[in-house]
């Protein structure tokens, strides 16, 4: 009850990829930025919104950097139209709980992730979200939420229906 669904009917024209977490987990995002870049030549209306208290650089695609706050974490996490989590295939990125996507998904947005993990059982591959192993595979799963604001919608109100059913 906590996390509101987004409005979809609220449309500036703009996609938002979103990431929300701590500073010991912005290292995964970093490697993602030359995929953002790529995009954003493709699609300027293309930004990324960085919720932390550190935040990243691009030469190209535009970054909104927003420090978190648990008063306006819901609106944060409303804001995005897709959300992110990239990890790398170490003990650590496997013990993670996936805290990203539950939230992502809990506002009805949908989660492109690495499948490491608890990731592999919250995202249902192709269902609420989509599963990136490398470089082409991040580029391809953004692109076709970017592209289809309705499989935006259809991926994020099935994840807020896996989040109700099986971790509210």
């Amino acid at each position: 009850s906590q996390y509101s669904l987004k409005n979809y009917s609220n449309d500036s024209g703009r996609i938002t990829i979103g990431w929300l977490g701590s500073r010991s987990s912005l290292r995964f995002l970093r490697n993602l930025i030359p995929t953002f870049e790529t995009i954003y030549k493709r699609y300027p209306h293309t930004e990324l919104k960085i919720v932390c208290s550190e935040f990243l650089d691009s030469t190209l695609m535009p970054i909104i950097k927003k420090k978190w706050s648990l008063n306006e974490e819901v609106a944060d996490l409303q804001s995005f139209d897709i959300g992110v989590m990239p990890l790398s295939n170490d003990i650590w990125s496997k013990g993670k709980c996936g805290l990203k996507i539950l939230q992502y998904n809990s506002v009805g947005v949908p989660a492109v992730c690495s499948p490491i993990g608890i990731n592999k059982e919250i995202v249902k591959d192709g269902v609420n979200g989509f599963w990136a192993q490398n470089e082409a595979q991040w580029e391809d799963c953004l692109l076709k939420l970017i592209e289809k604001k309705e499989l935006r919608e259809k991926m994020g109100l099935k994840g807020r229906e896996i989040v109700e059913k099986s971790y509210s």
